[in-house]
């Protein structure tokens, strides 16, 4: 009797299949019954069956993993209300310029704030006392003063700008505001966001100061291994033109246990602007056995999440991931792409100091990063 299979739990194949992986890494021997063995993605009634000795032992794991899924969709869904607030740290330059109306555009659909947060840098200057020193002092306060003042009337000046776009468009449903900070730039940013806790944060890869590397191969670049909410890196290249004309997506996967809460993520953002999504995997060399066997899994948890999101995915061939994602952006006509930072994940390398003006420049879009602790 305790070697007779007894049914614990009835799914669609893809949900079976994840269950199965699960409670055999935990050492539970289990098979699946009423497979589709032509097609194994088609249809429910996927039964999971393991030992009678071993019933409660896989029941507990099993409630734990619904536990576990439920607590990551809440926090996910309360997370997204934090969407409410944009955060855009800005320079002044043209390309956080183009930043802000990205910004804009995203808050008029989920009639948001939006925050433009600039920090001048102000050093902690510590002059050793001597005759005349204290005009020293009197000649640094002067001068920082000076740049504070100037960082407020342009600030000032820029949130005057958007306004006016803002009216001049007849776009309703958006508030607009803005703070300053001093220090360096992302610990600036990321002290604000503590206070502020936006639900997004926009910026731009292309700095006054770094013409030839751009914000993004510096204060965006650490800003991807902090942030503890979503990034949406505007590459220089991507002028805005508005949301509603891109209408393809790409969300680069590679296959990381995260992809099912990074994909709800994107599809809050972009939903409104009826995109069509793009789930793509690079496959190095050549396709792996079960490369195709983790995408329909995606794929079928993508579609019970969502029933009504076009969703078109696809695992491609290449000897460099920059290469075949920039193919088949190409190909695709894609104008936004996403992916999910993992210290484990094939794409964290994406963000190496060597390849990063590569990935940008080539990518020519805007980039959402969702990140993974």
């Amino acid at each position: 009797m305790k070697d007779k299979l007894t049914t614990i739990a009835i799914h669609t194949y893809s949900r079976a299949l994840m269950l199965k992986t699960q409670l055999e890494s935990a050492g539970i021997d289990c098979s699946l019954t009423g497979v589709n063995i032509v097609q194994p993605s088609v249809g429910g009634g996927v039964k999971l069956k393991v030992r009678n000795i071993e019933v409660a032992h896989a029941l507990k794991i099993i409630e734990a993993i619904k536990e576990e899924s439920g607590r990551d969709k809440e926090k996910t869904v309360k997370q997204m209300q934090r969407i409410r607030r944009i955060l855009v740290p800005v320079d002044f330059s043209d390309y956080s310029l183009n930043a802000c109306r990205y910004a804009i555009g995203l808050a008029e659909k989920f009639k948001a704030e939006v925050k433009l947060f600039h920090a001048h840098f102000k050093p902690i200057l510590d002059i050793p006392a001597y005759e005349g020193s204290h005009m020293y002092q009197l000649n640094y306060d002067k001068y920082f003063e000076e740049i504070e003042i100037r960082a407020r009337r342009n600030i000032t000046e820029l949130k005057d700008l958007l306004k006016k776009e803002i009216t001049d468009q007849k776009i309703t449903g958006v508030t607009l505001s803005y703070s300053l900070g001093s220090g360096f730039a992302d610990e600036a940013i990321m002290d604000f966001c503590e206070k502020y806790n936006p639900g997004l944060v926009v910026i731009g890869t292309h700095g006054v100061a770094e013409k030839t590397e751009g914000i993004f191969g510096s204060v965006a670049a650490k800003l991807i291994d902090r942030l503890n909410v979503p990034l949406l890196a505007v590459p220089a290249s991507a002028s805005y033109k508005g949301l509603d004309k891109v209408k393809n997506g790409l969300y680069a996967t590679d296959f990381d246990e995260n992809d099912v809460i990074a994909l709800h993520k994107l599809i809050h953002f972009i939903r409104p602007f009826k995109m069509h999504l793009h789930c793509v995997h690079i496959s190095i060399g050549r396709k792996k056995p079960w490369d195709p066997v983790k995408m329909e899994s995606l794929q079928h948890s993508f579609k019970e999440d969502f029933p009504g999101q076009k969703l078109t995915c696809n695992i491609m061939v290449s000897d460099d991931v920059l290469i075949g994602l920039e193919t088949y952006m190409r190909n695709n006509n894609v104008g936004l792409i996403a992916f999910n930072t993992h210290k484990h994940s094939l794409f964290a390398q994406l963000f190496t100091t060597s390849i990063t003006r590569n990935a940008i420049k080539r990518f020519n879009k805007p980039v959402f990063i969702f990140q993974s602790k």
